[in-house]
């Protein structure tokens, strides 16, 4: 299992005294996210809020990961990529299929069918095999995304099993044309960041062109970093770290699993700076925004990235 999820889940990680669970909305509820909700999922204005609670509470009761008890499963991250409007949706309404790997709630990929996308090509995948229903109730779409579109995996699996499960055996070898990840390889360290990479990429379509794409957590400092209580330390009492990358370490992972796999690759990166980042002194700011934003690193950044197969 995939290091940071050995064992139970750590002592007093549900308690939502922490500062990532937001006992309420301020800045999440976006106005894309009010209208995919509204209409897509025909959610009435008037219970959108409660809906989403109710949502992210057994999301929550599900695994607390920090990104839950935020409301990231309303921030539709593959849409702010630069290549999303001009080569990711128009060979997604051609007929390619993409796959979602660290899905959560779904939220790209319907936000994907929104835009136009055929349901059919998407498929998803998650740790949780409770995520399907969950994102069903979300996204209210049981009769327009197909059954057998969540793929329940462990991408850091042993072998065996993760050769004999539904990435390998649903989908299979050099069947996706386009694979997106957000906000989920900077979950691991660097060592199953490389065994993830290679995986991902004996997923992918062996056409020239065939795309891996996301965004994730990135440093100006690249390097291992020690996760912060509760997740800091294993049930064997080591302690846990994520490597974080910047522009260069990033090109360098994914030259790594090229090299492995055998597969030439063209890898972009570049660092932005999202608005979690920003000075926490702004005036401007109501002071729940204020105190999430100091939670950041001073030299963290958000990492832009895409691995074209050559």
């Amino acid at each position: 299992m995939a290091k940071m999820l050995e064992g139970p889940v750590p002592d007093g990680a549900r308690s939502v005294a922490w500062p990532w669970y937001h006992h309420i909305l301020t800045t999440e509820l976006t106005p894309d996210a009010r209208k995919l909700l509204a209409a897509y999922s025909r959610v009435p204005p008037d219970q959108m809020e409660t809906h989403v609670y109710r949502i992210r509470d057994k999301a929550w009761g599900i695994f607390p990961w920090p990104c839950v008890g935020e409301f990231w499963f309303l921030s539709f991250g593959l849409a702010k990529h630069p290549l999303y409007k001009n080569m990711v949706l128009p060979r997604l309404k051609a007929g390619q299929i993409l796959l979602d790997v660290g899905a959560c709630l779904g939220q790209d990929i319907r936000k994907c069918i929104f835009d136009g996308a055929p349901p059919a090509n998407l498929y998803a995948s998650d740790l949780f095999p409770e995520y399907e229903d969950l994102a069903y109730d979300l996204w209210r779409d049981q009769d327009r995304v197909p059954p057998g579109h969540f793929l329940a995996e462990n991408i850091l699996a042993e072998n065996a099993a993760f050769t004999s499960g539904p990435l390998m055996t649903r989908l299979g070898p050099g069947s996706v044309d386009i694979i997106t990840m957000t906000m989920f390889l900077h979950i691991f360290n660097y060592e199953n960041q490389l065994r993830t990479a290679i995986r991902i990429l004996r997923l992918l379509s062996h056409k020239p062109g065939s795309l891996i794409i996301g965004s994730q957590a990135g440093s100006i400092n690249f390097g291992e970093q020690t996760l912060k209580p509760p997740f800091h330390r294993s049930e064997a009492g080591t302690k846990r770290t994520v490597f974080r990358h910047n522009p260069e370490s990033f090109e360098r992972l994914w030259k790594e699993a090229g090299q492995v796999t055998g597969i030439p690759l063209r890898i972009f990166a570049v660092l932005q700076a999202p608005t979690d980042c920003l000075a926490a002194s702004d005036p401007t700011l109501d002071s729940a925004v204020k105190k999430r934003r100091s939670l950041s690193r001073p030299d963290t950044r958000r990492l832009f990235f895409s691995v074209m197969r050559t």
